[in-house]
C-alpha cells in the first residue's frame, strides 16, 4: 500500500471454496449476495451483513449456496439480473445457464440490519441458451432486464430478449468482430450494447426498430486486445483496458458518437485484464464527481482512481476537454504472485465502496476503499 495516497484498501475477507482458478464475480444489486464462478464449472454465493455485536464497521462473508452447475467447462463469467431474482452463467462449453432458486422456508437465517432472509433452497437451471459455436466468455443483462447479451471466442455477440418463465428469444447475432470477443457491457440506462475484442477494438450496438440489432460505431485506438469495458455511472462515459496496458476513457459527444477523450498509461506492468466503475464514496457526491474506477489484471495490483468531469466552459470549439484522473489508492500482490482476472464494486447502498476480486490462486477477496481522515 502507498502510504502517500489519500485511500486506503482494507482486505475485508478471503472467500475460498473454489478448486479451481476463480474467474469472475458479480454483486447482486438488490440483496447482500455475491457470486463467484470457477475453473472448476461452480458457482459460490456468500451472503454479507454489518456485523452488530463488533465495531460498527465491521462486515461478515459467508458462504450460503454452491450451484453445481452441470457446465461442462469452466465457467467463465456471471451476471445478476437487475431484479437480483436471475443468474445467467457463461461458460467454456458454449452454453449459457439461467438459474433461479426454489424457495425453502424451513431453513433461513435473518439478516437483522437488512431484513434479508437467507435461504438455502436449490437453484435450478430454468433454461440454457444454446448457440455459440465455441467458447462463451461473458454475459450481462440490460439495466431494464429485458436483454440479454453474451459473446464468444466465436466472433460473435449475442443479443437475448427475456420473456416470462425463463423463455429467452434470440433478437440478433453481430459479426463484426474479426477475433474473440472478451466482453459485453450495457450503458446503464439505455439500450447501448458495447463489446471488447481481440481485434483491438470495441464495438456499439443499437436496436433498429424497422430491422435489427447492429454496429453504430468502432472504436479504435488501443494497439492490442481489449479485455474489459465499463461505463460510467452517469452513462457519459465508456473505459476499456487493454493488453497494450493502457486504460482509455471514451466521451459520448453526439448521440452515436463516441471520441477517446484520455488515456491512462503508466499504472499497470502486465495487462489490464478488469475494470469496474462505481460510484465511490459519498463524501465526494459533489457536481463534478464521476465515481471510482478500478483496474486490476496480470501484475497482481489493485488500482483505484477517482474520476472527474471537466471544468464546466474548459471545452472549445476544437478541443474536447477529458475528465481528470487520480490515482487514491492502491494494492499491490493483492492476490499474492497470482493474476486477477476481475475487479467488481458492489453497488448497493451503504456498501459502495466494497471491491471483489477473483484470482488464478482459487480465491475471492472483498477490500474495503476508504479515504484517509485528515
Amino acid at each position: 500500500m502507498n502510504v502517500d495516497l489519500p485511500a486506503t484498501v482494507e482486505c475485508l475477507a478471503e472467500l475460498e471454496g473454489h478448486d479451481d482458478r476463480a474467474w469472475h464475480v458479480a454483486w447482486n444489486p438488490t440483496k447482500p449476495i455475491l457470486a463467484s464462478c470457477s475453473a472448476d464449472k461452480t458457482v459460490r454465493l456468500y451472503h454479507y451483513r454489518q456485523e452488530t455485536e463488533a465495531s460498527s464497521s465491521a462486515i461478515a462473508f459467508n458462504p450460503v449456496n454452491t450451484i453445481q452447475t452441470g457446465h461442462t467447462k469452466t465457467v467463465r463469467a456471471v451476471a445478476w439480473s437487475p431484479s437480483g431474482q436471475t443468474l445467467a452463467t457463461a461458460s467454456f462449453d458454449t452454453n449459457i445457464g439461467i438459474w433461479e432458486q426454489e424457495p425453502a422456508e424451513d431453513e433461513e437465517d435473518e439478516d437483522d440490519n437488512a431484513g434479508y432472509r437467507v435461504t438455502t433452497g436449490e437453484w435450478e437451471c430454468m433454461s440454457l441458451l444454446e448457440g455459440h459455436e465455441t467458447e462463451c466468455k461473458s454475459v450481462a443483462y440490460s439495466s431494464s432486464g429485458s436483454l440479454l447479451a453474451s459473446c464468444s471466442r466465436d466472433k460473435t455477440v449475442w443479443v437475448w430478449e427475456v420473456h416470462p418463465d425463463a423463455d429467452f428469444e434470440c433478437m440478433g447475432v453481430m459479426m463484426e468482430h474479426s477475433q474473440d470477443v472478451k466482453q459485453v457491457a450495457w450503458h446503464p440506462t439505455e439500450e447501448i450494447l458495447a463489446s471488447a475484442s481481440y481485434d483491438d477494438t470495441i464495438k456499439l450496438y443499437i436496436d433498429d426498430p424497422s430491422e435489427d440489432w447492429f454496429c453504430f460505431a468502432t472504436l479504435t485506438g488501443h494497439e492490442s486486445t481489449v479485455w474489459s469495458l465499463a461505463f460510467s455511472p452517469n452513462g457519459r462515459y465508456l473505459a476499456s483496458s487493454s493488453d497494450d496496458l493502457t486504460i482509455r476513457i471514451w466521451e459520448r459527444v453526439e448521440q452515436h458518437k463516441w471520441e477517446c477523450v484520455k488515456i491512462i498509461d503508466g499504472i499497470h506492468a502486465r495487462s489490464i485484464y478488469s475494470i469496474s466503475w462505481g460510484v465511490g464514496s459519498k463524501e465526494l457526491e459533489d457536481s463534478d464527481h464521476l465515481g471510482w474506477l478500478a483496474s486490476t489484471g496480470g501484475d497482481g495490483k489493485i488500482n483505484v482512481f477517482e474520476i472527474k468531469a471537466p471544468t464546466t466552459g474548459s471545452d472549445s470549439a476544437s478541443v474536447r476537454a477529458p475528465p481528470s484522473h487520480r490515482l487514491i489508492a492502491q494494492v499491490q500482490a493483492a492476490h499474492d504472485v497470482h493474476d486477477i482476472n476481475c475487479v467488481s464494486w458492489c453497488s448497493r447502498p451503504g456498501y459502495e465502496n466494497l471491491l471483489a476480486t477473483a484470482g488464478d490462486d482459487g480465491s475471492v477477496k472483498v477490500w474495503r476503499v476508504a479515504r484517509i481522515k485528515q
